[in-house]
C-alpha cells in the first residue's frame, strides 16, 4: 500500500512538474523579452510582453521599474518605493529624485531624501557635503579632505564641492599640491592636468611639462626647479625615470638634488628607495635613510619589506611603529611587528599581538597562531544552520529574485539582489544564505556570503568542495597536493566553471587559451573541439601546469604559486641570492596582486587540509623556504610596469 502510494505521489509531482516547466519557459522568454524592448526603447514591444507576466510574480518590481524609466511619473515612482521597498531598485529610485533636487538646488528635499538611504557613492558623499554648505551647516577639514586627498578621479558633483570648499578657505593651496602629487603618484595625467589648471598662472610649471616627464624625463629633472608645481613634474619624471632605469635616476639625482628644496630632495629620494625595493635591490635602506624616513604609504610600506628582506628586525620594527596608525592596524604589520619583537628578545610582546591576530580567520592569523608557545586562544566552535534558517532566508523576497534573476543568467541583478536582501544580516542569517547558495550550486556566493561573517562561522562554507572527484584523480596522476589544488582552484574562481578573467584566463583553474594549448600538445590531447571550461580538462590540464612549474622551481610550492599567477620567470626573479623564509619571500613580492594570491591560496590550502582529513601540515611549513636564485639565473629583479604596492 505504502510503495503504491509513494508512486502516486511521484506520477503526481511528474505530472505537474510537466505542466509547470512550459509555464515557466513562457514567463522567462517574455520577462527577457520585455528586458530586451525596454533596452531598445520599444515601449510598445516591452508592454506586449510585460503584459503576460502575472502581476504577483517575484520579478514584477522589474517590469514596474521599467516602466516608471520610460516616464516621469512622480507619484508612480513614489508608490513604487512605498510597495517595494526592501528592493534595490527602491534604492535606486530614492538616490534618482535626491540626485534631481541636488540638481534644481532644493537642498533639504535632497537631504530628506538622502538620508532614507542606505548606501552612497561617491558623488552622494560629495552633494551631502555641499547640501551641509548650502545650508550653513558647518563642516570639517576631515570630512572634506577623505573625499579631496586622493590621485583618484572623483565624480563632477564632487569637482563642484571642491571647488566652493576652496572658495571658503576649507581646502587650502597646500591640499591642491598634495593631490597633484597624489595624481602623479597613482599615474593620473588626466587629474594631474585639471589640478595644474587651477594653479594661478605664476604657479603654473614650463610648456607641456607632463608631456616631457613621459618622454624625457633627464630634461626635466635637470631643468628648472621652480616654481613648486615644475619641481613636483620634476620628481614624478624622476620616478618614470627610475622604474625603467634605476641606475641613470640615481647618477642624475645625485647630480641634480642640490638645486630642490629640502622636502622634495627628500621625496626623491624616497622615490629613489621605493623602485630600488620593489625590485630588491639593497641600495633602498640606504636611500630610505637618505629621505629621512618615508613620505607616502608606498614608501611606509616598502621600506619595511626591504628592512625584512635584509633580517634588519630593528629597523623593521622602528619602519613600522613609523607609520600612519591606520596602517599600522593593517594585519600585514600586526603580524610583522610581532615576528620582530620576537626577534629582537621582546617575547611577551610578541606574544601580545600573536594572540590578539590568532583569532582572526586569515593568513596572517594561521601564522599567529604558530608563532604561540602554546595555544593561547580557543577558536570558537563551528555553527551549523538548522533547516528553519534554511527555509526563512530562502522565503525573502530579495533572495527569491535573485535566485530567479540567476536561472535567467543577470548575474550582475542577481547579485545585487542578493547582497542587498543581506546587507544588514546578522550571522546566522549569513550562514543560512551561504547554505541556500551552496544547494543551489551558487559556490562563489556562497563562499563570499559565508565569509562576512564577524562571530559565527562556518568553514566548510567558506571552503566548499565540489568537483572532489576531479580533484582527487588529478592530485593522485600528477603527484600533487590536493589541499593545494582546492586552494588555488577556489582563489581562482571561487568554483565557477565558466569563469573568465579581463585577460581571457578561463574556468576553475583559469587557463589562458595559449597555455591550454600548450598543455593539450604535452598530454598528447587533441586540440580541435577543446574545450577548456569544461571542469574535468581544465582541473586536468591546471593540475598538470602546476606540477610542472612545481618542477621546475625547484620543488617550491611557493615559487609555483606564484608563478601560476604571474609566470616562472617573475617567479624566479623574485628570488634572492640566498635562501630566504618562504614568509619573508611572499611578503616581498613586487606585484600587490600575486602577492595576495600566494597569501590567499596557501591559507586555503591549510583549511582544505583539515576540511578534507588530510594530514595537517603547519602554514610555515607549507611556505618552507624559497630556495636562492639558481646559478646562472643572476637576472636583475626589474620592476614591472605593473608592479604596484
Amino acid at each position: 500500500m505504502l510503495l503504491r502510494d509513494l508512486a502516486g505521489c511521484r506520477l503526481h509531482v511528474v505530472f505537474w512538474l510537466t505542466l509547470a516547466l512550459p509555464v515557466q519557459a513562457a514567463w522567462q522568454k517574455d520577462f527577457l523579452a520585455a528586458r530586451e524592448a525596454h533596452q531598445q526603447g520599444r515601449l510598445e514591444r516591452f508592454e506586449q510582453h510585460a503584459r503576460r507576466l502575472p502581476a504577483d510574480h517575484a520579478l514584477a518590481p522589474y517590469i514596474a521599474y521599467w516602466r516608471l524609466r520610460a516616464g516621469n511619473d512622480q507619484q508612480a515612482r513614489l508608490a513604487f518605493i512605498e510597495r517595494y521597498a526592501d528592493s534595490p531598485l527602491a534604492e535606486q529610485l530614492r538616490a534618482d529624485i535626491a540626485r534631481e533636487a541636488a540638481r534644481r538646488g532644493d537642498w533639504p528635499l535632497y537631504q530628506a531624501w538622502s538620508a532614507q538611504l542606505k548606501r552612497k557613492d561617491q558623488e552622494l558623499q560629495c552633494l551631502d557635503l555641499t547640501a551641509a554648505l548650502a545650508q550653513g551647516e558647518s563642516l570639517t577639514r576631515a570630512q572634506l579632505l577623505a573625499l579631496y586627498r586622493s590621485g583618484s578621479d572623483r565624480p563632477t558633483g564632487c569637482e563642484r564641492l571642491f571647488a566652493r570648499a576652496f572658495e571658503h578657505g576649507l581646502l587650502t593651496p597646500e591640499d591642491r599640491y598634495a593631490r597633484l602629487r597624489l595624481a602623479l603618484e597613482a599615474n593620473n595625467l588626466r587629474l594631474a592636468r585639471e589640478l595644474i589648471a587651477q594653479l594661478a598662472p605664476e604657479e603654473q610649471p614650463q610648456g607641456d611639462a607632463l608631456r616631457l616627464a613621459e618622454s624625457v624625463p633627464q630634461r626635466l629633472i635637470s631643468g628648472p626647479a621652480e616654481p613648486r608645481a615644475q619641481a613636483e613634474i620634476a620628481l614624478y619624471a624622476l620616478t618614470q625615470l627610475a622604474r625603467q632605469d634605476l641606475d641613470t635616476a640615481a647618477r642624475l639625482w645625485e647630480a641634480e638634488h642640490t638645486r630642490y628644496g629640502e622636502a622634495e630632495r627628500r621625496y626623491g629620494f624616497g622615490q629613489l628607495a621605493l623602485q630600488a625595493a620593489r625590485r630588491h635591490d639593497p641600495r633602498a635602506l640606504e636611500w630610505f635613510a637618505r629621505a629621512g624616513g618615508a613620505h607616502s604609504e608606498a614608501q611606509h610600506a616598502w621600506r619595511a619589506r626591504a628592512a625584512l628582506r635584509a633580517g634588519r628586525w630593528a629597523e623593521l620594527l622602528q619602519t613600522i611603529q613609523a607609520m600612519p596608525a591606520e596602517l599600522q592596524q593593517e594585519a600585514v604589520w600586526r603580524y610583522w611587528r610581532a615576528r620582530a619583537h620576537k626577534a629582537l628578545g621582546a617575547s611577551f610582546q610578541a606574544n601580545q599581538l600573536f594572540a590578539q591576530l590568532s583569532r582572526e580567520p586569515h593568513y596572517y592569523g594561521l601564522l599567529a597562531e604558530e608563532e604561540l608557545p602554546t595555544r593561547l586562544e580557543v577558536r570558537p566552535t563551528e555553527y551549523r544552520v538548522a533547516e528553519e534558517e534554511v527555509r526563512r532566508v530562502q522565503d525573502l523576497p530579495g533572495i527569491q529574485r535573485a535566485l530567479l534573476l540567476r536561472e535567467l543568467n543577470l548575474m550582475a541583478n542577481a547579485v545585487a539582489e542578493w547582497d542587498w536582501a543581506l546587507r544588514e544580516a546578522d550571522d546566522v542569517t549569513l550562514l543560512a544564505a551561504a547554505e541556500l547558495a551552496r544547494r543551489r550550486q551558487w559556490y562563489d556566493r556562497a563562499i563570499i556570503t559565508a565569509e562576512r561573517t564577524r562571530e559565527l562561522h562556518d568553514f566548510d562554507l567558506r571552503y566548499l568542495t565540489p568537483y572532489r572527484d576531479l580533484a582527487q584523480a588529478r592530485a593522485r596522476e600528477f603527484g600533487l597536493d590536493e589541499a593545494w589544488i582546492y586552494g588555488l582552484m577556489r582563489q581562482e574562481s571561487r568554483f565557477v566553471s565558466h569563469a573568465r578573467s579581463r585577460v581571457g584566463a578561463q574556468g576553475l583553474m583559469q587557463l589562458m587559451p595559449a597555455t591550454a594549448s600548450w598543455i593539450a600538445r604535452q598530454l598528447g590531447v587533441k586540440e580541435r573541439g577543446l574545450d577548456i571550461n569544461h571542469p574535468e580538462t581544465n582541473v586536468r590540464f591546471g593540475s598538470y601546469y602546476l606540477k610542472r612549474v612545481l618542477d621546475d622551481l625547484q620543488g617550491s610550492p611557493v615559487l609555483a604559486t606564484a608563478a601560476y599567477n604571474a609566470g616562472p620567470g617573475r617567479a624566479r626573479r623574485w628570488q634572492a641570492e640566498v635562501p630566504l623564509e618562504g614568509a619573508v619571500y611572499v611578503e616581498t613580492i613586487p606585484f600587490l596582486e600575486t602577492r595576495e594570491y600566494v597569501k590567499k591560496v596557501m591559507a586555503n590550502a591549510m583549511h582544505y587540509s583539515h576540511r578534507l582529513g588530510l594530514t595537517r601540515t603547519a602554514l610555515k611549513e607549507r611556505l618552507g623556504t624559497v630556495p636562492a636564485r639558481p646559478a646562472g639565473r643572476m637576472e636583475a629583479a626589474a620592476a614591472d610596469p605593473e608592479a604596484v604596492p
